[in-house]
């Protein structure tokens, strides 16, 4: 048997989601773009589901949703579009220390095109600081990018805050990456300027993904081509992959509140239990459906090995960081290279058991063991 606990990286695909997307696909086969009968049918659809999609997030009428095929299309489409659009008023880029790679990929693309990029200190917390925020902020800081939920030790940042003190300052815009918070935690998203995610994170398809914009700002495209749902990204509205979005957080958010006490009160007896365990350090701070350990005496490589060859799939870090290599999240809030070496995540949702969670908590409190198993 395996025990699956790194729903952070992928979620299962909900049935109800591939109902729903093979349904679309079969009665709504005309292109939306298309002015025949067909072609208005399937666009009054795309109408309908991106409405339905807009009001299960609670976004006002100053936002619109542009459907990509990843959270890191959105994070490119949202940096390199705005950077495109307002270099104009500076090259001065803030960003937090631990962000996703697609972000951080972005932006050493940028550093080589003769952007300005800083990092925002973190405090012990793992929260940014936000003294040192509004100190860093010049006249041609043009983007602030802070992940809203960081994906490895779940710290949750003041996203309210933070959007306030950008919105100080006339030309610099805020970007929030919400992939491990959508569907699982309640924000309001109408308090940030640019928000990305992927429906692949609680049970939606990968290949899908969204940026939520305000309709104020100003995006140069990455993909130019033909007339699409969006100005800002050219194509064939894929209107199946749009409705399983829908459905996928019709889903998450009808029980989202329960979700989140079912998944904490697991996430509470969890470490309840670990921290009485010598010899390993709690490295969680926020999110229950993350925790992150650091077992000191193996790389964290070497314990999800070791947990692999018991049956528990757990990940090091995130899925598109490099292996074998310190967590800069776990480096950036402890200041602890050997803690960031042995750092593994692991994470739950509302389908993980009691049963599950007690297997786990027996395979590492005897993690002693492990030092014979081959990695």
């Amino acid at each position: 048997m395996v025990y699956y606990f790194d729903y952070a990286a992928n979620y299962p695909v909900k049935k109800e989601v591939l109902d729903e997307l093979c349904k679309v696909e079969t009665d709504f086969f005309g292109n939306a773009n298309s002015l025949h009968t067909l072609g208005q049918k399937a666009k009054l659809a795309y109408d309908i589901y991106d409405s339905k999609i807009k009001n299960i997030l609670k976004l006002d009428d100053n936002y619109e949703i542009i459907y990509c095929s990843s959270a890191s299309e959105a994070n490119n489409l949202a940096i390199k579009g705005l950077v495109k659009s307002y270099s104009g008023f500076g090259k001065h880029i803030l960003v937090s220390e631990y962000e996703h790679s697609s972000v951080n990929g972005c932006l050493g693309y940028l550093k080589t095109e003769g952007f300005d990029i800083e990092f925002i200190p973190t405090k012990s917390d793992g929260k940014i600081d936000i003294e040192s925020l509004k100190k860093q902020i010049r006249k041609d800081t043009i983007l602030v990018c802070v992940i809203l939920v960081e994906g490895e030790t779940g710290v949750i940042q003041d996203y309210q805050e933070l959007s306030k003190i950008v919105s100080e300052h006339q030309n610099c815009h805020l970007l929030m990456d919400a992939t491990q918070g959508i569907g699982k935690i309640q924000f309001d998203l109408n308090k940030i300027e640019l928000v990305t995610f992927t429906p692949h994170k609680f049970g939606g398809l990968t290949g899908t993904g969204c940026l939520i914009k305000r309709k104020s700002t100003v995006l140069t495209p990455l993909i130019h081509g033909g007339k699409s749902a969006s100005i800002y990204r050219s194509g064939t509205i894929p209107l199946g992959l749009i409705s399983s979005t829908y459905k996928a957080l019709e889903i998450a958010y009808s029980k989202i509140d329960d979700n989140y006490t079912y998944v904490k009160s697991l996430y509470d007896y969890f470490i309840d239990n670990i921290k009485r365990v010598q010899g390993i350090k709690n490295n969680s701070l926020g999110s229950p459906y993350i925790i992150n350990l650091s077992i000191t005496v193996y790389r964290g490589s070497y314990s999800v090995s070791c947990l692999n060859q018991l049956g528990i799939c757990v990940s090091q870090k995130s899925a598109c960081s490099i292996v074998n290599t310190p967590s800069k999240s776990i480096i950036s809030i402890f200041k602890d290279k050997q803690r960031a070496l042995s750092s593994f995540r692991i994470s739950i949702c509302e389908k993980t058991t009691m049963d599950e969670i007690n297997y786990l908590l027996e395979k590492i409190r005897g993690y002693k063991s492990w030092k014979d198993m081959k990695k």
